[in-house]
Parts: C-alpha cells; structure tokens; sequence
C-alpha cells in the first residue's frame, strides 16, 4: 500500500560526534602557563649564569655587579652607564629581560682585547665600553657603538638556521656596517657545577611529567615522546641527552666518550622516543582519548619551543 506521507526521521537518531575544539579558557591558561614557564626558564638561566659566574671565572676579569630582572631596575641600569671609569680595569654590570637570560654591559679600560667570563661563554672584549646580550639558543650579540657582530656558540641542528635569522635582522638595521672580530670559547656544560641544571631540568623533568601520565591516561601519552624528538633538533642533543645526564654513568664505569660515539647514543636515544611516540599515536587511533590527554599532548608538543624561545 503507497501513503502520501513521507517517512519522518527517528527523534532518536544517533547525533555524530562534534569536533574536538579547545575552549577559550583553556586556550587563555594554556598561554599563561606558557609564558610562565618562560620566564621561569630565563630565570633559571640567568641564575645559573649568575651562579657560576659568583663561583670564580675562568680568567681574572673586571668585577662583576649583578642587578637582577631590568623591569625592576630601571634607574640602576640607568646609573650604572655613568660608572665606565669607576674601576682601573674595568666593570661588568649583568641583568635580563623578558627577551634575554643575560645582558652585560662592559667596560674594558685596557689598551687591548681582553678576554672575559660570560657564564657559558669566554669571549674577547675591545677596549671601552661594549654590551653583550645573550638570545636564547645560544646566540650572542656583541655591540660596541655602531659596530656589531652576532654569534654562534651550540651545536643544534636548527641553531645556524636561527643564527643567520638574527644576523640578517640586525644586519638590515646597518648595523654590521663595521663588524667586530668576536672571538670566543665555549665551555663544557658537564664539566661545570651549574651550566649542566638546565640540561638535567630539561631531560628529567618532562620525563616524570611523561611518566605520571602513561600510568594515568595509560600508552596513548606515549605520543608526548614528540617533546624530546623536538629538542633533539632545537638543542644541542650531545650534551642533552648523553653527556650531561648520563656523564656521571660514564665516569662511574670508566668509560671514555668520544664524540663519535656521543652522537651514537644521542642518535639511538632520539630514536627510541621517536618509536614511543609512533606507538603512541597508534594507540591514539585505536582508541577515544579524552579532552584531558589531547591537551596533555598539546602541551609537551608547544613546550619544547616556549624552553627555547
């Protein structure tokens, strides 16, 4: 039998699932917390800078006057550029920014080049008065009034893309008009008692994070392995994930490290969290994850780049 009316839809039909999105909220703490972790990581890296300059540099430089954080020392640093000529060899007045873990401000009362401790860093000076200021990812820029030079001094596999960026920006404001020589030597971070913090901060820390949310949320989690394949390319990945956290295994058994065989482990350690977080993208395709583990994941993929920038 035919019937005029059409067949009406099910008042029960099965609604499909809306798409995941974050909400403002969460998006507006995410960004909080970020920046926080910013400008505690500049912090850390001032104090350490600080710290192992307080401990004894390596050659017998100017005194060293340590202000603190600039917003909160304006008229200190103010003051202290009229003090070029307070000490026969010279001063060093040191404080940071948002922008920075490090600026020093240096007056060489020398005739000549002289060579001074910088925290992660020996560098040549010229006489008079030349600022110094540390970026992060290992990036310096020497300036001595119009002249200027910018450097290098890690070893990441994205560190000379992020050097030329910061060398063509300050060179397109004229500044390398008359470039500097910029001589200097990098120090060994394991064979220091405080550059190696940061290195152990961020190898052990984020691995407990790691950890506490595979037993909560179970191997899905395994997909936050992607912050260390990340800082594999963002940092030196020797000192990362070998020779500062594991230095002390090494001396324990002996065993001398060459650089060849430094990067082998470092390599075998990138790929083995490269497999955790295949595996744990896999897992995350066989199964719903919750609105709690997606901004998990969310954080330890954007970490990685708020510890460098």
């Amino acid at each position: 039998m035919k019937t005029d009316n059409p067949e009406k839809g099910s008042l029960y039909q099965e609604k499909k699932p809306r798409p995941f999105r974050f909400s403002g909220s969460f998006v507006a703490l995410l960004l909080i917390g970020l920046l926080l972790i910013h400008f505690l990581n500049l912090f850390l890296q001032w104090t350490v800078i600080r710290k192992e300059l307080a401990h004894g540099p390596a050659f017998q430089t100017p005194e060293y006057t340590f202000i603190g954080f600039s917003l909160f020392n304006q008229k200190k640093i103010a003051a202290v550029q009229l003090l070029r000529n307070a000490a026969p060899s010279g001063r060093i007045f040191a404080f940071f920014d948002l922008l920075h873990p490090a600026i020093f401000m240096i007056w060489n009362n020398n005739q000549k080049e002289y060579f001074v401790d910088l925290g992660p860093v020996v560098m040549a000076v010229p006489p008079g008065s030349s600022r110094v200021s540390l970026f992060p990812g290992s990036v310096f820029l020497l300036q001595q009034g119009r002249k200027t030079v910018v450097k290098y001094f890690g070893d990441a596999i994205v560190g000379q893309a992020w050097h030329g960026f910061l060398a063509k920006k300050i060179s397109g404001r004229g500044g390398n008009a008359a470039p500097l020589t910029g001589s200097f030597v990098v120090k060994a971070p394991e064979t220091s008692r405080y550059l190696k913090i940061p290195y152990l901060i961020y190898f052990f820390l984020p691995l407990l994070l790691l950890g506490a949310a595979l037993i909560h949320f179970g191997p899905v989690m395994l997909a936050g392995c992607v912050y260390y394949v990340e800082m594999f390319f963002l940092f030196d990945y020797q000192n990362l994930f070998v020779n500062v956290p594991f230095g002390w295994l090494f001396k324990l058994i002996n065993f001398e490290n060459s650089e060849a065989s430094t990067r082998f482990f470092a390599a075998g350690l990138a790929i083995v969290f490269l497999a955790g977080t295949i595996l744990g993208f896999w897992h995350w395709q066989k199964r719903e994850v919750s609105a709690w583990q997606k901004r998990i994941l969310l954080f330890f993929v954007l970490l990685p780049l708020v510890l460098y920038f």
